[in-house]
């Protein structure tokens, strides 16, 4: 009988996909559950028990969605003809089990496929690679119900894109991917890398570039009809949600430009800005919160996020805090403890995802 239904979501989308005529014409349906948690490409890494406690944790808090790294890097690192899915698989099948959809990041370029001597956050040499490799994704996780995909993760800044933002060259990596998706998956939905925050409008240098200024250069150069959602970062720690000129969270519609406006003058303002990633650290850190002052962000967040009728899926990053180490920023986004143990965001969170209706 499993293999029977195999086959059957497999037919369904082989008939989804369509013809090449039809790409680029897709409506996906709007998910009913937009709260999700960014799992900051920890899941594939751990052992099934952690794993499991992990997700049933997450559902616990009422996020419909998770957002999972899908590492180029990882399922080709032997070749351009080998494709190892399995660390990934895993993290689907138990997600998908407790009915959480999956925004599937793809990123990370492996050795072969990038120049010599680069890192694997550096983009591939030939943007086809990539391509091949997304569509070779789509086919494989749609009978296993993933139907969302964020391409590459925050290419304005030199940590993910290493030798400096690109929007010329990332514009090229998104279109060519958009179409091996939809070619592999009609129905899915396929968001632009999430823009890391970054100073004012017009802002750049060799590291970094301005989200704002680097989505107006991704439409300057052919952005348009490759990506059915916008990917944002809306960081705003540890100033909160007032209106700041500099504030990612300010610039998705308050500034101007804004990332609205922006999409709206581009002929894209039906399409829905996904928050891929947000939130806050506690510690000790200069730029952390209290843990009362992280709570109330990721309350009154959520809860704006919700009302505004442009804001699609929101992803919390991130759901567990990676050490116990307070002053390290990076170590204390999570809801709860690195010991499991609930900060009053993780109450907070349920909360505001109980009234989703």
């Amino acid at each position: 009988m499993r293999r029977v239904c195999f086959v059957a979501t497999l037919v369904a989308c082989a008939t989804a996909a369509g013809s090449a005529a039809a790409i680029g014409h897709a409506k996906p349906a709007a998910p009913p559950n937009r709260f999700g948690i960014a799992d900051g490409g920890d899941l594939q890494a751990l052992g099934g028990r952690e794993r499991s406690h992990y997700l049933d944790a997450v559902k616990g808090t009422g996020a419909g969605w998770i957002r999972i790294g899908i590492y180029w890097s990882v399922v080709q690192r032997r070749g351009p003809r080998a494709y190892d899915w399995a660390p990934f698989d895993r993290v689907v099948k138990a997600a998908r089990r407790r009915g959480l959809r999956v925004l599937g990041t793809m990123l990370y370029a492996p050795a072969w496929a990038r120049e010599r001597g680069t890192p694997s956050s550096a983009p591939p040499a030939d943007p086809r690679a990539f391509a091949a490799f997304a569509g070779h994704a789509a086919r494989h996780f749609c009978p296993r119900g993933v139907h969302a995909y964020e391409i590459w993760n925050e290419p304005n800044i030199a940590g993910f894109w290493a030798g400096g933002p690109d929007p010329a060259r990332y514009t090229q990596l998104l279109r060519a991917s958009y179409t091996a998706i939809k070619r592999a998956d009609h129905s899915a939905t396929v968001v632009s890398g999430g823009l890391s925050p970054y100073a004012t409008y017009g802002a750049a240098d060799a590291q970094s570039m301005n989200p704002l200024t680097f989505l107006e250069r991704m439409y300057a150069n052919g952005a348009r009809g490759s990506m059915d959602a916008v990917g944002w970062h809306p960081y705003n720690f540890p100033w909160g949600l007032g209106y700041y000129e500099w504030s990612a969270w300010s610039q998705m519609a308050s500034t101007s430009p804004s990332a609205r406006s922006i999409m709206k003058a581009n002929g894209d303002g039906k399409k829905k800005i996904w928050a891929t990633e947000w939130g806050a650290p506690t510690g000790s850190s200069s730029q952390s919160m209290s843990e009362a002052a992280q709570a109330q962000l990721v309350r009154d967040g959520l809860t704006r996020l919700k009302a505004w009728s442009w804001a699609g899926p929101s992803f919390l990053y991130n759901f567990r805090d990676k050490g116990t180490n307070l002053s390290d920023r990076e170590q204390n986004f999570g809801l709860v403890r690195h010991d499991w143990s609930p900060k009053p965001a993780y109450q907070a969170y349920r909360s505001v995802a109980a009234r989703r209706r």
